[in-house]
């Protein structure tokens, strides 16, 4: 069984001992990165949407922090 064998993506005729070559490998995982803070971002954002609004969470919402 050989050691070596192509990259797994399309296109890519680099031999590698991984799934993926180095430079593929990091685009895939940051492809996962970004996916998984986005399911994070709409979650807290489905939360945010569950919370029932009040004047004070409004208020405090709306105002910048900047006037301290």
């Amino acid at each position: 069984m050989p050691m070596l064998h192509g990259c797994a993506f399309p296109g890519c005729s680099t031999f590698t001992l991984s799934t993926y070559c180095v430079e593929h490998e990091l685009l895939v995982r940051a492809v996962k990165e970004s996916e998984r803070g986005h399911v994070a971002a709409h979650e807290e954002v489905t939360a945010a949407a569950d919370t029932p609004l009040t004047a004070e969470t409004a208020l405090t919402a709306a105002a910048p922090d900047s006037a301290v």
